[in-house]
């Protein structure tokens, strides 16, 4: 997928992302003229993970389903607060009926409802409503879309980093092991190859391990960009986060304000408040007007002055909202509904400030250990891992006090782009929950 690193794709995605502001708020319908699409579009040039999204919220069959369900949604605003169809209704006498002016033979009349005043407003409203909460939804599912990328791509350049690690360390042993066979061809003890030997043999096993779960990473990735291309570019470097301090009360004010799921509840919520409105029109009456057009022929034998004119009349009706239980219970009905909305708002409001704290202790987490890692554990354990090569080449430490030191520094090496990856997935995640909002 060469398209994802183009220049072109990054021109086009920052033109999109001027009018979606990381500080600001998304809009509920941004204008209705196709720049609301673009959501999750002011991730797209964030470090290694923003290009893979530009694709995936191009190619995603999910999205793109989604984007179909909210366009829909959006053409039902225009006939929402329409006049119902007007109707026509032919009549014809089997036997004609006598009158003065001559038999009367047709009759045709035509009716339009009307609504009582303001139930087409609220119906307008109610659709718009409607569609503004599956945009939302749509715009929630842009950057959960967003977050399962970026774990993706960020586990795939954990890997990649793991891999390295592991194949310099067996490359290392592996001069080891040359250097412990000349020994045993100079009567040096056997034991110590066949330990270097064993530890070869469990860095290979780890090797296929690593390589068998990005293989599995990347196949998630493919699905998510909606491709199963083998050529897919991925980052052959990337760096850890930044070690500043986290502000933490910005992040979840974010979350509660640009949350799109808690904007979906809320344009639910005012969906709910707009039927109960409309659910009070129940107990008013609809009108309709008319006019009835009665075909007459010809009278043998009278001198009327209106012999053979066809007559017509106009006509306005009126409903009878009479059945006042059923009214009041439409009523109740769309006030529960409303009561049940907002307390489902304020749920969500609590789950999403616990899983943003959450997520803000799993990012200090992340970069308190790389702190300790840069600071204190890698210089420790390089420098043991000198000095057990020293002492073993002057024979005062043992092969098995040099293996370890190198496992423990391979393990230390991995585990802090390991911490550096947890630190970067938990900041997308936030991203993710607050709406495309992101702190440097």
């Amino acid at each position: 997928m060469t398209s994802v690193t183009t220049r072109s794709t990054l021109r086009t995605l920052q033109t999109l992302v001027l009018g979606f502001s990381i500080c600001g708020s998304v809009p509920p319908l941004a204008l209705a003229n196709g720049s609301q699409e673009t959501a999750a579009y002011g991730l797209a040039d964030r470090d290694i993970v923003g290009p893979y999204i530009a694709a995936a919220l191009e190619n995603n069959p999910e999205l793109q389903a989604a984007e179909k369900r909210y366009q829909a949604a959006r053409q039902s605003i225009d006939y929402a607060g329409a006049l119902p169809n007007p109707r026509v209704q032919l009549t014809h006498f089997v036997e004609s009926i006598q009158t003065r002016t001559g038999p009367q033979r047709q009759a045709i009349s035509l009716q339009q409802p009307l609504p009582w005043f303001g139930k087409l407003d609220t119906t307008r409203q109610i659709a718009r409503s409607q569609s503004e909460a599956l945009w939302h939804s749509y715009a929630s599912q842009q950057f959960e879309l967003a977050d399962k990328i970026a774990s993706s791509v960020l586990e795939i350049a954990f890997l990649d980093k793991a891999i390295a690690i592991t194949k310099q360390n067996a490359s290392l042993l592996n001069r080891l092991e040359a250097i412990v066979e000349d020994k045993v061809k100079a009567g040096g003890d056997l034991s110590d190859l066949l330990k270097i030997q064993v530890e070869a043999h469990r860095l290979e096993d780890t090797l296929a391990s690593q390589e068998t779960k990005r293989v599995m990473s990347l196949a998630t990735l493919q699905s998510l960009l909606g491709s199963d291309s083998e050529t897919l570019q991925l980052p052959s470097d990337w760096n850890a986060p930044s070690l500043a301090s986290t502000q933490e009360q910005e992040w979840l004010d974010a979350i509660r304000q640009r949350s799109p799921k808690l904007a979906m509840l809320r344009s639910l919520a005012e969906n709910q408040a707009s039927r109960e409105r409309l659910a009070q029109f129940a107990a008013k009456p609809d009108l309709s007007v008319g006019i009835n057009y009665i075909r007459t022929g010809q009278s043998l034998g009278s001198n009327a002055p209106d012999n053979g004119r066809d007559p017509w009349a106009i006509m306005v009706g009126i409903s009878l909202p009479i059945w006042g239980k059923a009214n009041n219970a439409i009523a109740l009905q769309a006030s529960l509904e409303k009561e049940a909305m907002e307390a489902d708002i304020r749920g969500l409001e609590l789950e999403l400030n616990a899983t943003g704290k959450s997520l803000l202790a799993r990012l200090a987490d992340s970069k308190a250990r790389m702190i300790r890692y840069e600071t204190k554990l890698l210089p420790l354990a390089r420098q043991a891992q000198e000095i057990s090569a020293s002492s073993y080449q002057t024979g005062k430490a043992s092969i098995l006090d040099l293996i370890d030191s190198e496992r423990a520094l391979l393990k230390l090496e991995t585990e802090y782009w390991r911490a550096a990856a947890d630190a970067w997935q938990a900041r997308w995640k936030l991203a993710s929950l607050a709406g495309g909002f992101w702190l440097n």
